[in-house]
């Protein structure tokens, strides 16, 4: 495909995606969580609709988990969008040996602008979260201080662009970082784009020749961490943004990646309808035996405004 195809694609995808929105617009949605255990095996072939579904109250919607397993037990950190403040906070919530919530979720980082996307890792022994924060354009890292809902920023690693779903994984030798980017005609839904570096604490990240990776609503959007399953495949979760946003979730095999090159190709894909009926599924993590998930139900028609 050349570029002035690639370009022509893009732009038809966004007018049908667009056109569809509309005809939706009438339509009241919620984000819920997902969560089951999940053997190992199993991970290059999930199935959403085995996972128990956890639901928010009517008045907000959860979405983006992570989990992560400290002394036993496991904690899901999630997005929580009260729609009163149209304001993403994040919350985390423990869930028992049958992945059923222990008690409610409370806020854990709450800041005057949105987050989301509360992104994991470890490093040196220490435990770092990468929240989305794109209002305030900015990536900044937060160190958890007492697990689990206290965390401090100790490094600011990107600033001045709008950068969405920041995924870190080491490959090879180096960190790499993923994400999608807005601006100069680009729009997050249709777009990866790669960083690196020796360390995930770095303030220099060098960005990837070929950036933008990929150019693609179908499947350039990350959708949760990349890992290896029983095979030694680097997987990496992305969105299906083509018919609307986080429409469905694909795993993507990265076959090729250095500071040179990038070539990935698809291993499953599923659409929320296809999994379960549901309207929408985009984001999966899985960590020490724990899948969880998002996806989207309709609540209710929403009355069409007076003529």
């Amino acid at each position: 495909m050349t570029v002035w195809s690639g370009l022509r694609a893009s732009a038809e995808q966004w007018m049908e995606r667009k056109a569809r929105e509309r005809r939706e617009r009438n339509q009241r949605y919620q984000w819920f969580l997902l969560a089951g255990f999940v053997d190992p095996a199993d991970l290059s072939t999930p199935r959403p609709e085995r996972l128990s579904p956890i639901y928010p109250p009517e008045d907000r919607f959860w979405a983006d988990p992570f989990v992560w397993r400290r002394g036993g037990r496991f904690f899901v950190f999630y997005e929580e969008f009260p729609y009163a403040t149209r304001r993403g906070h994040i919350s985390v919530m423990e869930l028992d040996d049958q992945a059923r919530p222990v008690g409610q979720g409370r806020p854990i980082i709450i800041e005057p602008y949105h987050l989301s996307y509360p992104f994991l890792f470890e490093f040196n022994g220490e435990l770092y979260m990468v929240p989305e924060k794109k209002e305030k354009r900015c990536v900044d890292l937060y160190q958890c201080r007492r697990f689990p809902d206290e965390w401090e920023v100790v490094r600011t690693i990107f600033s001045g662009v709008k950068m969405v779903d920041c995924t870190l994984f080491e490959h090879e030798g180096r960190w790499w970082l993923f994400s999608s980017i807005k601006g100069n005609g680009l729009r997050y839904d249709e777009t990866l784009f790669a960083f690196y570096a020796g360390s995930p604490l770095s303030h220099q990240w060098t960005p990837h020749p070929l950036n933008p990776l990929l150019r693609d609503y179908g499947s350039a959007r990350p959708g949760g961490r990349v890992f290896r399953d029983v095979e030694g495949r680097l997987l990496r979760p992305s969105q299906d943004c083509l018919r609307r946003y986080g429409d469905g979730l694909n795993l993507n095999e990265i076959t090729r990646l250095t500071p040179e090159h990038y070539e990935e190709r698809p291993v499953w894909h599923q659409s929320g309808e296809d999994a379960a009926g549901w309207h929408a599924m985009h984001h999966l993590d899985w960590h020490e035996g724990l899948m969880v998930m998002d996806a989207q139900r309709v609540l209710c028609e929403r009355a069409p405004p007076p003529t």
